[in-house]
């Protein structure tokens, strides 16, 4: 074993769940209960257990004499605190009170096993200049904040009066005991277990030595989750320890990809990373809240392989209180079950969106600048309209877009002007940082600034100050302005090629600084986007009166239901049902997105305008509407053999910006989309043919995910249809 593995194995084992109660305080029969055992007891009990590795240590070659030093204080605390065992018990069992000398040995033997890892730290070299090492930097990344103790104990209360339900999966009893053991978590929680008696864990006669109170490893997990989903009990969170050292290597839950770590030593003291990732990879169990346990904020070595691409962890310090692990708990449960729309705005629930949701939550307070970066079209102006500007609780929102304006005027917009500050000045006007006094100014694409403009900005933004160009140096105005920039470019490269000032990009320091995710990055929230934005296209203004003329035609609907997940209609039959094909569905999944949310709205937008105005053609009182997946693939580009989507020629010519009044200008009046839609179709069989050289069963599959006879017969009738004639394409 290294050094730091000693160190950790030691405390995990010797002080990791030890709650050391206060000199006087009274302990109820559950609670002293778990204390002794915790001490005393003959398998895993700390005085056992410091016998054990005492024995194991000594035959390490890595073992030195300032080792045996500083483990010799541990064994005499412990040997002291055996030879307590008995009048401790008394104590307890009589008046549930632990003395002060007690209370005093144990601080001393915790004491000494943090004096134990610090000279195996020391000898490792982890201690280096930096203090940072990539597992340390990976939990500081993982971590979703900074909070001091203090706030973390100003917890959420949970929904109602129901209590959170927590699935604990430890290989040792003595998580489970500690937890059961405390009084807040006997008010605040239940737990989820691998029992199939239907009364409370907590009231049964048999809990005190029950092994199906907890999980001890991955198959057993399964059997708890899959218990619950019986059951039709949701699971809150997983409570999880990192470490599983006492289960046996045919328990464990292997890594064959990773063979480095795939090492006995590293399986066990990664176990509870392993079996999470295993759990995210699982779409049914995907979403549970997981909290892994480990020590003081430092994660086993190899960690940081398999935290790569696995989102959506929280950790908390073994070495906090019950109370603050309960605060813990309950936050992460809190943000797991948020709406993925808030105020009108679509988070989603992808890990990369949920992590930008947290740094809102703090940003949007107080005075500080912020910056909001992102792709075009990822929704940096609608997250400061409906988001930012609502949580700061401020008056008003004052929005310029700096790309708009030319450059020689930014400044009298900023700052405002008096009256013969320059040639056409014919009277004083307050600029938009006065107006936006007590409120929050938005300056839309920063980078656009000069720098000249960007100087003027960092000098306001020190000090608050306003004065109008023009105006005499004592009209100086303090307000109180929280100012939000955003920009598409990488204001860092910006720098280093000379257009942005480095003393401007400082003043958005790291912490204050949000990056909205492209939508390829947060591609799972696809589906659920899309069905949001078509009901929001579809009570829009624009589509009204084809909305209107529809009710006329099917006598009403009750709701709107949107159909893009999944192959099976859930919707009623009274409601207005608008159905993307599976090809379809593919198509948007595999396209990259690259104007994102803006390009997604209008595209969609373009659909629902032609599908709605096919059904008015046709006078149908069909209350389903199914969108033309051939006119959704001149859009977005056509597949090609790779199966990758591309622009293409049919896109750039008939797309424009995707918007319904660009095409319209292309194609002429509306009367022309059934011309249109032949043209296109026609257009897109003939390249699908040509690359399928011919083969009506390999159209049949890239088309349809269909081979069979029937599809081909089907594909010849259209292309006849069409007026294609499949002799001339094969010539051609």
């Amino acid at each position: 074993m290294q050094y730091n593995e000693i160190s950790q194995r030691v405390r995990h084992d010797l002080i990791k769940h030890l709650e050391i109660p206060e000199p006087g305080q009274k302990l109820d029969s559950v609670a002293a209960g778990v204390f002794l055992r915790r001490l005393y007891d003959s398998a895993s009990g700390i005085c056992a257990m410091c016998k054990i590795w005492g024995f194991k240590l000594r035959k390490e070659p890595i073992w030195n004499h300032e080792l045996e030093q500083s483990y010799g204080v541990i064994e005499n605390s412990c040997t002291q605190l055996a030879n307590l065992e008995h009048s401790l018990k008394k104590s307890l069992w009589q008046s549930g009170i632990i003395d002060e000398k007690s209370v005093t040995l144990l601080k001393s033997l915790v004491q000494a096993v943090h004096q134990f890892e610090h000279i195996c730290d020391e000898m490792d070299g982890m201690q280096n200049c930096a203090g940072i090492t990539d597992e340390d930097a990976a939990m500081d990344f993982f971590m979703p904040d900074n909070r001091s103790d203090c706030d973390e104990m100003d917890h959420p209360q949970s929904s109602g009066n129901s209590k959170l339900r927590i699935l604990v999966v430890d290989d040792r009893l003595m998580s489970i005991d500690r937890l059961q053991s405390h009084e807040t978590y006997r008010k605040r929680f239940t737990w989820v277990t691998r029992c199939h008696e239907t009364c409370e864990c907590l009231q049964c006669p048999k809990r005190e030595q029950c092994e199906l109170r907890r999980c001890r490893n991955f198959s057993e997990t399964l059997q708890a989750l899959k218990l619950a989903n019986d059951r039709h009990q949701h699971v809150d969170a997983l409570l999880m320890d990192v470490r599983f050292d006492d289960l046996n290597p045919d328990e464990l839950l292997w890594i064959p990809e990773l063979p480095s770590l795939n090492r006995e030593e590293h399986v066990k003291s990664l176990q509870g990373l392993i079996i999470a990732r295993r759990l995210r990879q699982m779409p049914e169990f995907s979403q549970i809240a997981i909290v892994l346990m480990t020590a003081r904020n430092r994660l086993p070595q190899g960690a940081s392989s398999l935290l790569e691409g696995l989102d959506g962890l929280q950790f908390v310090d073994d070495d906090e209180s019950l109370d603050i692990l309960a605060a813990r708990l309950e936050s992460v449960i809190k943000m797991s079950q948020e709406s993925p729309i808030e105020k009108g705005y679509f988070w989603g629930t992808s890990a990369k969106i949920q992590q930008v949701r947290r740094q809102i939550e703090i940003m949007s307070q107080g005075p500080r600048t912020v910056l909001i970066t992102g792709p075009s079209g990822s929704g940096k102006s609608s997250l400061v309209e409906h988001i930012i500007y609502p949580l700061s609780g401020r008056k008003h929102l004052v929005t310029l877009d700096l790309s708009s304006v030319p450059d020689t005027l930014v400044e009298s917009e900023l700052f405002g002007y008096v009256k013969g500050a320059y040639s056409g000045a014919t009277h004083d006007r307050v600029g938009l940082i006065e107006e936006a006094d007590n409120g929050i100014l938005f300056l839309d694409e920063i980078g656009n600034l000069s720098l000249e403009n960007q100087r003027k900005l960092l000098l306001f933004l020190q000090d608050k100050i306003v004065r109008k160009v023009g105006a005499a140096h004592e009209s100086r105005k303090k307000v109180d302005v929280k100012v939000v920039v955003a920009t598409h470019l990488d204001l860092a490269e910006e720098v280093s090629a000379g257009r942005f000032r480095f003393d401007l990009l400082m003043r958005f320091g790291p912490a204050m600084r949000i990056a909205l995710p492209s939508l390829e990055e947060r591609r799972e929230d696809l589906p659920k986007l899309v069905e949001m934005l078509a009901v929001k296209i579809i009570l829009g203004d624009e589509m009204k009166p084809y909305l209107d003329a529809m009710r006329s035609r099917v006598g009403g609907f009750h709701d709107i239901h949107v159909d893009f997940s999944s192959e099976i209609s859930t919707s009623n039959e009274n409601d207005l049902c608008v159905r993307f094909k599976s090809a379809t569905r593919d198509l948007f999944l595999k396209y990259s997105w690259p104007g994102n949310t803006r390009e997604l709205e209008s595209v969609l937008d373009t659909l629902i305008l032609k599908a709605f105005y096919d059904l008015q053609i046709s006078e149908s009182k069909s209350r389903r509407i199914e969108i033309d997946h051939y006119y959704a693939l001149s859009l977005l580009g056509e597949i090609e053999k790779n199966g990758q989507v591309s622009y293409s020629g049919v896109r750039d010519e008939l797309a424009g910006d995707c918007h319904p009044s660009a095409i319209m200008e292309d194609i002429g009046v509306m009367s022309d989309f059934g011309q249109l839609r032949q043209t296109l179709e026609k257009r897109y069989l003939c390249e699908v043919y040509q690359q399928c050289d011919g083969d009506l069963g390999r159209m049949g599959m890239q088309l349809f995910g269909d081979s069979s006879e029937t599809m081909k017969h089907k594909i010849s009738v259209r292309l006849n249809q069409l007026g294609l004639r499949i002799r001339s394409m094969k010539k051609k």
